[in-house]
């Protein structure tokens, strides 16, 4: 009885186990990494430089690391007068934490200051935009999410920057409308 009660549980046991999206020995496709993602201050995990507008942006986490959930990236370089236009993005929401120097956020109509170690989260769907207002250099850790493909919207930016650094206002509406987001005004000031 008990030999015939093994053998009923193994058979059981073998039909489940290789039911289809069961454990199997078919082969599995991996997006997301299986290991921590170390990386040294100064190392980034796109293996290109991009930079806008003098800002160099050094991805932390791809969105590919996700599946498109996240993207985490740090800004540094940022100057007075180099933040970006006031803009909106339809399906991601953002976070910022000030690394170093001083910026002025505005957020829908309300402006406010941030120092190293302030933050700032911005919701989907609400207009947005920064300017750094130090004198000296101001570095961002920017999160993404869901980050869809971020590192290719930042690269096409980058792109729309002629070699004296002025952007094409034309191209640059077209990009971010092709990542659901818009222009909507010129770039925050204090």
């Amino acid at each position: 009885m008990k030999r015939r009660l093994f053998l009923q549980n193994s058979l059981l046991a073998s039909s489940v186990v290789n039911a289809p999206g069961r454990l199997t020995n078919s082969p599995v496709v991996k997006i997301r990494p299986d290991k921590g993602i170390p990386l040294k201050d100064g190392q980034a995990r796109n293996s290109e430089k991009i930079v806008v507008a003098g800002a160099p942006i050094d991805f932390k986490l791809l969105s590919k690391d996700t599946e498109g959930d996240q993207a985490i990236f740090i800004s540094s370089n940022n100057r007075k007068g180099g933040g970006p236009p006031l803009h909106v993005h339809q399906k991601f929401d953002e976070f910022f934490c000030v690394l170093e120097g001083e910026f002025v956020f505005q957020v829908g109509n309300e402006k406010t200051m941030l120092k190293p170690g302030d933050t700032m989260f911005v919701p989907r769907n609400v207009n947005h935009g920064f300017d750094c207002i130090s004198n000296k250099p101001g570095k961002l850790l920017v999160t993404i999410q869901p980050a869809s493909n971020m590192e290719e919207f930042f690269r096409q930016i980058a792109g729309a920057f002629s070699s004296t650094g002025v952007p094409n206002l034309a191209a640059m509406h077209k990009i971010y409308q092709a990542h659901d987001s818009a222009i909507i005004g010129p770039p925050v000031t204090e």
